[in-house]
């Protein structure tokens, strides 16, 4: 199974190119952001703990260990252990070991790093309007720094995700959905 990992920080479009690579790769499973999943039953006015950051952790692990079992050719996953991190790097300093740990069980063989060149949209979940550029850096920074693949999803539209999906089709011909 090849294991794809979307992920880059909050509205740069990881969400809508996970679920349109899961319906343009061959035998694809899709694993939707847990996270919001989560908050959002919290609803508007919640303000989330290390608690809940754990428990959304600890689910995706969860989400993950079934989803890496499964028979499929290929799993996309919207947001990974790197959000995770970086999360909690962001609100509460350090890294969190358990966090650390998934990290390295739920390893990927791709990682598709989203820039956020698109426009910034107001959702209750969204906390950074104005730094989502220096998040960036440190995703990229942080996956280089594991040795992980990684490849950049940038423009807009139709065209971005077509670019990701052709660097995704020359690395796993055999993900190629036959017309």
């Amino acid at each position: 199974m090849v294991r794809i990992a979307v992920t880059g920080p909050e509205c740069s479009g990881k969400s809508q190119l996970a679920k349109w690579l899961a319906d343009n790769l061959f035998d694809t499973r899709y694993l939707k952001e847990y996270a919001r999943e989560y908050l959002g039953k919290k609803g508007e006015d919640y303000k989330y703990t290390q608690e809940d950051v754990l428990k959304i952790a600890q689910t995706n692990a969860d989400n993950f260990n079934k989803a890496f079992r499964a028979n499929n050719d290929a799993l996309v996953v919207d947001t990974d252990f790197y959000v995770m991190d970086i999360w909690w790097e962001e609100h509460y300093g350090g890294h969190h070991p358990e966090i650390q740990e998934f990290k390295k069980v739920f390893d990927f063989d791709l990682y598709v790093l989203c820039e956020p060149d698109l426009p910034w949209e107001y959702d209750p979940l969204r906390e950074n309007p104005n730094d989502r550029y220096r998040l960036f850096e440190k995703y990229k920074e942080a996956i280089h720094k594991d040795h992980h693949t990684l490849i950049i999803a940038n423009g807009e539209g139709e065209e971005r995700m077509t670019k990701v999906l052709s660097k995704i089709l020359i690395r796993f011909p055999n993900l190629t959905i036959n017309e």
